[in-house]
């Protein structure tokens, strides 16, 4: 028997980390934060840190990612498995999370030397993708490209006698990145999985990629007709890129103004071009970037008083910023000019937090400006007719769904039950604290 404790993630867009218990093995699945309020971490068990056996990391998002450092702090020893890519990350996810704390008047509840004392082991360098290998005595481990972030990942561990599976945030929808289909691992078995932990972020959202792009497009299409600006703010990293390549084949007639780290991203993923989609052809999506880098068809500012005389420019642009949230100076520098001309538009395209500009602007507008603030989804998780697939595809005795709000995931739980002809499947919406054993 083993069991699976939430400690975060599940119930709730944040902080995921799901600790696995058995006889003899001790494994967390991620570790992150929730950037709401002052900062919020996972309800962390101090006694079982020194227990755990190994950490693996899904990808570098903060709400996977920050709070490792804090189970050295608390007497974690071991290593951290996860891939050379995100590991490169995790330095700017520190460093970015540090500042929001020192910008929330928080202190970080671990030491510089917590961050520095995290021992990486790397899967790629262990096994290619879709194939088994030993993690550590007892422990077999499969990973597969998730599409979702360059060097993401799901996971298959087999321990005790279970097998477990772990998506990390998942999409098969993406522009750029390749994903392995998790159906395609050979799990030498055809009985059911013991537990399946699965992205389902947007709960009963059945929209595909492909209608969420016609809705940006429409939207976006009529703000540039009538001669106004649309302000993009992304991450840094991952639909930043996918959306400026997607700009760009639609509006490369049009002024594009790109904030650097966006452009020094995307020459990034020509460096790891492994984690690209690719065509029949073999070029794929490598080769387009490549192209689109020499164009060099965007402008990219390197001061205020760059961005001031663009700003200031009549006609339709475009304009991408880094800070999906609009939490930085930046990002609230930049709607603040925008706020001064009512044909301008913000237009949100992921997960806002509560407490965060980017929410205030949705829910007050009225009270910062002029311009108009939107919210339209660009996939890069899971809804409904993905989450539906990928138990189909992968069944297990115990799905947990994860990465949304309970009432959202119970709502989407009460979907997928009325589907279920197998009794022996439960399908599990639980909260932080609460267990499932298996």
């Amino acid at each position: 028997m083993m069991k699976l404790t939430v400690w975060g993630g599940a119930g709730e867009h944040g902080r995921s980390a799901y600790l696995l218990s058995g006889n003899r093995v001790h494994l967390l699945l991620d570790c992150g934060v929730m950037k709401e309020g002052n900062g919020v971490y996972p309800i962390i068990q101090p006694e079982q840190v020194p227990q755990l056996n190994a950490v693996f990391l899904s990808h570098a998002h903060e709400d996977h990612s920050v709070a490792i450092p804090l189970l050295y702090s608390l007497g974690y020893q071991g290593e951290v498995w996860t891939t050379r890519e995100t590991a490169a990350q995790l330095t700017a996810y520190f460093a970015s999370w540090r500042e929001y704390t020192e910008r929330v008047g928080e202190k970080l509840p671990y030491r510089e030397e917590d961050q520095r004392a995290i021992r990486y082991r790397f899967l790629e360098e262990e096994a290619k993708r879709l194939t088994w290998f030993d993690a550590l005595p007892g422990v077999k481990v499969m990973w597969g490209r998730s599409g979702h972030l360059m060097g993401s990942v799901w996971l298959l561990v087999e321990a005790e006698g279970k097998r477990i599976f772990y998506s990390g945030d998942y999409t098969s929808e993406s522009l750029l990145l390749e994903d392995d289909n998790p159906s395609l691992a050979d799990t030498s078995s055809a009985m059911l999985l013991d537990l399946a932990i699965v992205d389902a972020a947007y709960g009963t959202d059945a929209h595909s990629q492909a209608d969420r792009l016609m809705q940006l497009e429409q939207t976006i299409q009529s703000t540039l007709q009538s001669g106004g600006k649309v302000l993009l703010p992304v991450p840094a990293v991952g639909r930043g890129q996918e959306m400026i390549l997607w700009a760009s084949r639609n509006w490369g007639h049009i002024p594009i103004v790109t904030e650097a780290p966006l452009i020094e991203g995307m020459k990034r993923l020509l460096c790891r071009s492994e984690w690209l989609r690719s065509t029949d052809s073999g070029q794929g999506m490598k080769s387009e970037l490549e192209l689109l880098l020499s164009q060099n068809n965007w402008i990219v500012p390197g001061s205020d008083a760059e961005r001031e005389s663009w700003l200031e420019k009549q006609g339709a642009s475009l304009w991408f910023v880094t800070d999906g949230m609009m939490q930085s100076d930046l990002a609230q520098w930049y709607y603040h000019r925008f706020s001064r001309d009512s044909r301008n538009l913000v237009l949100l395209t992921g997960h806002v937090s509560n407490g965060t500009f980017g929410q205030h602007l949705l829910q007050h507008p009225e009270d910062y400006g002029d311009c108009s603030v939107m919210k339209i989804r660009y996939k890069v998780h899971q809804g409904l007719a993905d989450v539906r697939q990928m138990i189909t595809a992968i069944p297990a005795q115990h799905t947990v769904l994860v990465h949304a709000d309970k009432a959202e995931t119970d709502r989407l739980r009460v979907r997928l039950v009325e589907e279920l002809t197998d009794p022996h499947i439960h399908i599990h919406s639980i909260s932080v604290g609460e267990e499932v054993h298996f």
